[in-house]
């Protein structure tokens, strides 16, 4: 089985929703990534627009994903430093929190979160918030999130682009020294969708050593009808631009509504280290894009 790595999972969001009829554990959602050789995934807790108690939400998701690793007999550890990645048989969980409405919009609180062992944090979901605009939204950086990228900067957690505008995305790559990512975002050039990153975003992060997490929802793969070859479809296109050490999987389960023919769940995913050996993907590069680039660009920030 080929060890799988995935950028981002709303796993736990669903949880803290009341998903699976409030079982833990053994609730099929950890079984399947574990059935499809998940070794490392991060779990972003997601806190909807205009929310009003963000970082208390945000923290009833990571108590809930504690409690699965506290209850799943060393099957899943957290992992905050690098020494935690050589742990190969366990699935590795990475915490991360996904735009500003999960901390109130408050800069300083970033520093809790770190050492709430949140390793990741994008700025925006799809609309304008108090530190800068969404995909659908129009502007750029404020001064609160440029705030907020100094800290991310400062702290040595990985800044997240997806869902950022273009204006924001150039906006905090001048301000953050560090390589970005997209945990899950697909290839504009493949499909056209705001959401999706540009040419010169994705040489951008392929240049900052950064990492590029392929998004696995439907309408920002093909549209409808997506199947496992739409997904890599849009990984090599980012190959083609020299991001072989840079793509591979941000799966959005859990938060997308339509995922592709034959990739339902996390127990599906050997079918894209398959689909990749028939199209003479070489071993080495499968096993970069199923795991190595995710787990070399987490490295970085487990230090």
């Amino acid at each position: 089985m080929v060890e799988i790595a995935d950028a981002h999972s709303d796993f736990a969001g669903f949880w803290a929703n009341g998903g699976y009829g409030g079982r833990l554990y053994d609730s099929g959602g950890v079984e399947d990534m574990l059935r499809g050789g998940v070794r490392l995934q991060v779990f972003a807790a997601w806190v909807p627009p205009g929310y009003g108690a963000g970082l208390a939400l945000c923290e009833k998701q990571f108590c809930f994903m504690r409690k699965i690793i506290g209850g799943s007999d060393g099957k899943i550890i957290l992992c905050t430093k690098a020494d935690d990645l050589n742990k190969k048989d366990a699935l590795k969980a990475v915490f991360a929190v996904e735009s500003g409405e999960t901390i109130g919009f408050d800069a300083g609180a970033i520093s809790g979160l770190y050492g709430a062992g949140v390793r990741m944090m994008s700025l925006t979901w799809n609309g304008e918030n108090e530190f800068a605009s969404g995909c659908h939204a129009r502007g750029g950086l404020k001064e609160k999130g440029a705030l907020a990228v100094g800290e991310l900067d400062r702290l040595n957690i990985a800044l997240d682009m997806s869902h950022i505008n273009e204006q924001g995305f150039w906006e905090a790559a001048q301000i953050y020294r560090r390589s970005p990512c997209a945990s899950h975002s697909c290839a504009f050039r493949v499909k056209e969708d705001p959401r999706n990153l540009k040419d010169d975003q994705i040489k951008h992060l392929i240049g900052s050593g950064g990492y590029i997490g392929v998004n696995f929802y439907t309408e920002f793969l093909k549209g409808k009808n997506a199947a496992v070859e739409d997904v890599l479809e849009h990984i090599e296109h980012i190959l083609s631009l020299g991001g072989e050490d840079c793509a591979g999987f941000g799966s959005d389960f859990f938060g997308i509504r339509y995922a592709p023919e034959g990739l339902g769940s996390p127990s599906d995913f050997q079918r894209l280290p398959e689909a990749m050996a028939k199209r003479n993907y070489p071993q080495e590069l499968i096993s970069k894009i199923c795991y190595g680039n995710l787990e070399r660009y987490i490295l970085k920030f487990l230090q």
